[in-house]
C-alpha cells in the first residue's frame, strides 16, 4: 500500500506511462482487495470468539456496531473540503461534494461489516449465516456490471449512487469490493472450524487448489466470446476479473501459511517474520489514516504534504528513496502507537477522544 501510493503520487507522468509501471499497477491491483479480504478475516475471528454475545442486542453488539460506524465517519471525514460545516455548506463546489461522497476503503469496510452484524443478528445460525454470506457474495459479483451501467443519480441520492458504483470516481464502491470482504469472512470461518478440528493443513491445501481454479476459470470465462451484459469493462466490472483476484488472494494466503509453518519454529524466525512488520500490520488502520494525511494532505495541511512538495516531479531513484524514508517513519510511528495502546490503554483512549472532539468542535463551530 505504502509503496504503491508513494509511486503514484510522486513519480513523473512520463515514468508512469512506461510498460514497467503498467506491470507495477497490475501487481498493486491486489492491494485493496487484500485489505478488504483481511478485514473479513478479522471479522470472522472476532465474531467466533464472542459468538454468544453478538446474536442479540447486547452491549458487545452495540460496541462492535459503533466501531464500524466510526470507520464510515472517518472515511468521509478524510474527504471533507473544509474544517468548517458552515463554509462547506456555503462554498463547496460540485467537485467538492463529489470528493466528499466518494466511497473509499474505510466506508466499504464499515458498511459491509455493519451489514454482516445485522445479518448475524437476524439469522443467529452459523450454517445459515455462512450460506447467506456466500449467496450475497455471488449476488454482489454478478450484479456489479448492472449497477455500473445504470445512471443512479436520478433515482437515489448522490451519496448512495457513489456508494454503489465507481461512475462518480469512488475508488472502492460496494459493487464489487464488498465481495472481497465477504469472501474473507467466509474463508476465515471455514479455516477456524478446520483449525478447531486439527485439519487446517488440508483446508489450506484445498484453498490453494481453489485459488488456482478461480484464476484459471476467470481467465477461461473471459476468453469465451459470450457476454451476459452489453456494458462490460474487464478492469472494473468483470465478474471474471473478480474471481481471478480472489484466486490470487487465496494462493497468497495459503502460500504465506505454509511459509509461516516452515519458519515459525526456526531460531531465525524473527528474521523471516520480523516483529516490526507484524506490528505494522496490526496497526494498519492507524497507519492507513496517517499515511494519507502525510502523503496527500488533509484540510489541516493542504500545502504541507509530500504530494504538494514533490507530486509527479521525482524520477524513479528519488521516488524509491522517498518511499524508504516514508516507510521507516510509518514503522516507527506504528511501534510507538502499538506500545502506547498496549501499555497505556487509558492514555490511548484519551488520545482518541481528544482528536475526535477537537476535530468535531472546530468542524461544527468554526465559521470559516
Amino acid at each position: 500500500m505504502l509503496e504503491g501510493h508513494v509511486l503514484r503520487a510522486l513519480l513523473t507522468a512520463d515514468a508512469q506511462r512506461s510498460s514497467l509501471f503498467v506491470l507495477h499497477e497490475l501487481a498493486h491491483g491486489i492491494t485493496g482487495p487484500g485489505f478488504l479480504f483481511g478485514a473479513g478475516f478479522a471479522f470472522a475471528i472476532a465474531t467466533q470468539r464472542r459468538w454468544e454475545y453478538l446474536l442479540f442486542l447486547t452491549p458487545a453488539f452495540f460496541r462492535r456496531a459503533g466501531r464500524v460506524l466510526l470507520l464510515v465517519i472517518i472515511g468521509y471525514a478524510l474527504h471533507i473540503p473544509f474544517l468548517s460545516l458552515t463554509k462547506m455548506l456555503e462554498q463547496a463546489t460540485p467537485q467538492h461534494w463529489t470528493v466528499l461522497f466518494s466511497f473509499d476503503v474505510l466506508q466499504c469496510i464499515g458498511v459491509t461489516l455493519l451489514g454482516l452484524r445485522l445479518l448475524l443478528l437476524v439469522l443467529r445460525s452459523e450454517t445459515s449465516f455462512i450460506r447467506t454470506v456466500v449467496l450475497i457474495l455471488l449476488a454482489v459479483v454478478y450484479a456489479t456490471p448492472f449497477f455500473w451501467s445504470q445512471d443512479l443519480d436520478h433515482t437515489v441520492p448522490r451519496f448512495v449512487s457513489m456508494a454503489l458504483n465507481g461512475l462518480g470516481a469512488s475508488p472502492f464502491p460496494l459493487f464489487p469490493y464488498s465481495g472481497f470482504l465477504l469472501a474473507g469472512a467466509a474463508v476465515a470461518w471455514r479455516f477456524l472450524r478446520h483449525a478447531q478440528q486439527g485439519t487446517e493443513d488440508r483446508f489450506v491445501r484445498n484453498l490453494a487448489i481453489l485459488g488456482l481454479f478461480l484464476v484459471a476459470a476467470g481467465y477461461f470465462l473471459d476468453w469465451l466470446p459470450f457476454r451476459t451484459y452489453s456494458s462490460y469493462n474487464f478492469w472494473f466490472t468483470s465478474p471474471n476479473y473478480f474471481w481471478m483476484r480472489l484466486g490470487i488472494l487465496c494462493l497468497l494466503l495459503s502460500g504465506l501459511w505454509f511459509f509461516e509453518s516452515l519458519v515459525v519454529h526456526r531460531e531465525d524466525s524473527d528474521v523471516w517474520m520480523p516483529k516490526w512488520l507484524i506490528i505494522l500490520g496490526v496497526e494498519s488502520f492507524a497507519v492507513y489514516i496517517l499515511h494519507l494525511v502525510v502523503l496527500y494532505g488533509w484540510v489541516t495541511n493542504p500545502q504541507q504534504n509530500m504530494t504538494a512538495w514533490w507530486g509527479l516531479k521525482l524520477t524513479l531513484g528519488p521516488t524509491f528513496i522517498a518511499f524508504l524514508g516514508f516507510t521507516l517513519v510509518m514503522v516507527l510511528i506504528s511501534q510507538l502507537w502499538h506500545y502506547v495502546k498496549k501499555q497505556h490503554p487509558i492514555l490511548m483512549k484519551g488520545i482518541y477522544w481528544y482528536l475526535g472532539l477537537t476535530v468535531g468542535y472546530y468542524f461544527f463551530t468554526s465559521p470559516y
